[in-house]
């Protein structure tokens, strides 16, 4: 089984070089929705991007740039940043969200990660309920941004944001644009159950609590990441939408040509 990385290699190789008439379909589609104006005789390049960048690969025709983000598998980890970092960027939340951030993250008690008993993530959320709820309602109404700074660009260094997410590999993806990604995660509702952090249906947790307290992994208590747990069912659920929009699409245009049609007749 390859990895994440051996696979965005596999597409840049796969496609890097050749012109937009021989990638393969699914490929093709995808470009087709990037780069409306590409012809069949179009090279497109492919190309790895910044190692830390949201961006995983780039295609390129005619001078003209798109960023991919490049999944495969379950459980997609798409964020991972120092809590310490994270507050200060956002220095102007209540003091509040930052203390309950930080004891939601080390779970322990603490804002400093120097308590004795650590938590899992289950008795964290059942034992502070009310807290975590509080994160909810604070993190929903930076739904948006967080949305950006997750899947997208997380750092302006980085010149070419995502503008679009493929999951799967080379000869079987699903793939959608960023528009569409942000439309569909924007429509979700805040949901106050006992099921963790979340921003949408992304999820926040510790990168590791470290429970046993296992010298190499310590480091890791001080940062957290973002999981998008059921990116293959939203990506589904954007192209089912996708597909029902052109069918309506085609709908009104047929009947627009039988009405002309009619009326040509008529006159």
């Amino acid at each position: 089984m390859i990895n994440g990385f051996q696979n965005e290699q596999i597409f840049i190789s796969n496609i890097n070089g050749r012109p937009y008439k021989i990638q393969n379909l699914l490929l093709q589609d995808l470009l087709k929705e990037l780069f409306p104006k590409i012809k069949d005789e179009d090279i497109v390049y492919a190309y790895k991007y910044g190692k830390y960048a949201k961006t995983d690969m780039v295609l390129e025709v005619n001078g003209k740039r798109k960023g991919i983000s490049i999944k495969k598998g379950i459980k997609n980890s798409v964020h991972l940043e120092h809590v310490n970092k994270f507050l200060n960027r956002y220095w102007y939340l209540p003091r509040r969200f930052k203390n309950e951030f930080l004891k939601y993250i080390y779970a322990d008690g603490t804002t400093n990660n120097s308590g004795i008993k650590r938590l899992n993530a289950k008795e964290y959320i059942e034992n502070n309920y009310e807290n975590v709820c509080y994160l909810k309602e604070r993190l929903d109404k930076m739904k948006f941004k967080l949305l950006i700074r997750f899947l997208i660009i997380a750092d302006i260094k980085y010149k070419i944001p995502v503008d679009a997410f493929i999951h799967g590999e080379y000869e079987d993806f699903i793939w959608a644009t960023t528009d569409e990604v942000l439309e569909h995660l924007m429509s979700k509702e805040l949901s106050l159950k006992k099921n963790g952090l979340s921003v949408s249906n992304l999820y926040i947790q510790s990168w590791n609590k470290n429970i046993i307290r296992n010298p190499k992994y310590e480091y890791c208590r001080h940062y957290f990441q973002v999981k998008w747990y059921n990116m293959p069912d939203d990506i589904i659920e954007i192209m089912n939408k996708r597909v029902q929009k052109t069918q309506k699409i085609k709908k009104k245009l047929n009947f627009f040509k039988k009405v002309l049609t009619l009326l040509l007749i008529i006159v």
